[in-house]
């Protein structure tokens, strides 16, 4: 009796088919087993590719974490266009009133000067109003005319009446030509069934007319006007708003006063009986209390992530801390404390972040005390702008500093300037000795130097040397500390992650080589065993007809 070995199809990477089974052996599996072999060094390097990956994904949060700390520093520095020390707001005071805010709103731009003024509210501006006598509600009045209104400025319409129309149909008819007329119309109930209409200026601080033009005298029908044609009841009279200012007059037109003072408006609610409210044009504590709060939860949001970075375990390294024992990580965490504990001194006192209210909390982090962070901007707003922004002084009037990037370091500097007395011009300037780009009375630092973005301004008329005194403040250090690490160009951090994507890239490309050249030798071995098994299925069928022959010569 004849034996059948069954047989399978079984196809490789490389896409080759052969007949596995046919031998009694799985060559399927060998085959598996030889490539899987061939792999190893390729799966290891899938591992090390990982963690690469996962390395450079937590430098670029590290990086995108100290830009925005630089970014919430910038608020705080002088090396910016939108520094929250140039945010002015109004602060109101009156002894004798118990909210002066009831009485009127300060808005303050840019365009502010510090100072004090005193304000007395006299009177509002009003809109002038007419009222007509009561009229039945609902029911046509049977006036046959026209009548005109123009408010002061106004062009003018005429509005037509017929005997049909109601007081509500005149009202409307009015309030269609108010764009025209500057005047609108309402309806007071003022009984049961009656309704009076009341006619205003549609600006405050005008008076508007009205006169009969043809047909019935509707004005009068209605009680408008009386027999000489003047308004029957002028409930008010048109007024400008007036104020004094430091002893000054002022009226206006309407309740909302611009530009009162340079970059400083008003809005009138309500007159103030005489009794003075005091303005005072200050710096915005409030936006500066903003930026210091928002640099501390930028600090701490890096600091949280600094702490996941050095965690452990029972094992070592935490699962998280993915930069563990990092030297890029431990020196920026290093330069950001060295950061954190900047001192300044102001006539002669020192201060640090503690004396306006930082500490440090649980974790490094930074806390505030609100009570004393409020202290320091109402007292000594001085000493927090100096904490925080860099300064810098000259020892001439002739030289003023235009601006103070964040990059020039503390120190005394050298200003020479050489003047041509004969054609008016600055022909010539440096700073210790490194030369500065002149336009017109403007000192600049060129690019590339230690002094880019520095602009002096010389309005002297001779030649000079001038002593500069800078003295740098937390937020322009912290600056350039986050531009040495998180630079876009050449940042240790963006440093570390080019090197850490060359690294991946020149694994991926090892691993993509390894993983041809397994199915270059996967495809050869389907190949070498799909002959074997045809050699083998040979033999069996040669096999089998042998033994089929000798089964039939016993018989």
């Amino acid at each position: 009796m004849s034996t059948i070995v069954t047989s399978s199809a079984a196809t490789g990477a490389s896409g080759t088919t052969y007949v596995s089974g046919l031998s009694g052996f799985d060559s399927s599996a060998l085959i598996e087993a030889a490539v899987e072999a061939k792999m190893a060094p390729a799966y290891r390097l899938d591992v090390q590719i990982e963690a690469l990956e996962a390395e450079a994904a937590a430098y670029a949060e590290m990086s995108g974490l100290l830009d925005d700390l630089g970014t919430a520093a910038q608020a705080l520095s002088s090396d910016t266009e939108e520094s929250a020390y140039a945010s002015y707001a109004a602060y109101l005071t009156a002894p004798a009133l118990d909210d002066p805010t009831a009485y009127m709103a300060v808005t303050v731009t840019e365009e502010a000067e510090l100072g004090v003024y005193e304000i007395t509210i006299d009177q509002l501006a009003q809109a002038m109003k007419v009222a007509a006598a009561e009229q039945a509600t609902g029911t046509a009045l049977a006036l046959e005319g026209s009548f005109t209104l123009a408010a002061d400025g106004y062009a003018g319409a005429e509005i037509a009446v017929d005997g049909e129309m109601t007081l509500s149909d005149i009202a409307a008819a009015i309030n269609a030509a108010s764009a025209d007329t500057g005047v609108t119309a309402t309806l007071v109930r003022t009984s049961n069934s009656g309704s009076t209409l009341v006619l205003s200026a549609a600006d405050t601080g005008v008076s508007f007319t009205a006169e009969a033009a043809s047909g019935d005298d509707v004005l009068a029908g209605l009680g408008l006007t009386d027999s000489e044609g003047a308004f029957a009841n002028q409930v008010q009279a048109a007024q400008m708003a007036q104020v004094t200012v430091d002893g000054i007059t002022v009226t206006s037109s309407t309740n909302e006063i611009e530009d009162l003072l340079p970059g400083v408006s008003l809005n009138l609610y309500a007159a103030t009986a005489g009794e003075t409210i005091t303005v005072e044009v200050g710096q915005d504590l409030s936006a500066v209390r903003d930026a210091v709060e928002a640099f501390v939860d930028a600090f701490n949001a890096y600091r949280t992530f600094a702490i996941t970075q050095q965690a452990t375990g029972d094992d070592g390294a935490s699962d998280a801390a993915v930069l563990f024992g990092e030297t890029t990580l431990k020196s920026a965490n290093a330069a950001l404390y060295d950061v954190i504990e900047t001192t300044v001194t102001v006539d002669g006192t020192t201060y640090a972040l503690a004396d306006i209210g930082l500490t440090y909390t649980a974790g490094n982090m930074l806390g505030i005390d609100d009570d004393a962070l409020e202290g320091a901007l109402l007292q000594h707003p001085e000493v927090v702008e100096a904490l925080f922004a860099s300064r810098a002084d000259t020892d001439s009037a002739d030289l003023g500093v235009g601006k103070l990037p964040a990059g020039v370091a503390s120190g005394t500097y050298q200003v020479d300037v050489t003047y041509d007395a004969d054609s008016g011009e600055i022909t010539g300037a440096s700073i210790d000795g490194v030369a500065l780009e002149v336009s017109g009375a403007s000192l600049v630092g060129a690019e590339g130097t230690a002094f880019e973005g520095l602009r002096l301004v010389y309005t002297g008329t001779a030649d000079a040397s001038v002593e500069l005194t800078v003295s740098q403040g937390l937020a322009d250090v912290m600056m350039a500390m986050v531009e040495t690490y998180a630079d876009d160009s050449d940042g240790l951090v963006t440093a570390k992650i080019e090197s850490l994507d060359a690294s991946v890239e020149a694994k991926q490309d090892r691993r993509d080589e390894i993983a041809e050249r397994a199915a270059a030798y996967e495809g050869d071995l389907v190949e070498y065993y799909a002959r074997l098994e045809q050699a083998i299925a040979a033999a069996d069928i040669a096999l089998q007809q042998l033994q089929a022959l000798l089964d039939t010569d016993d018989d």
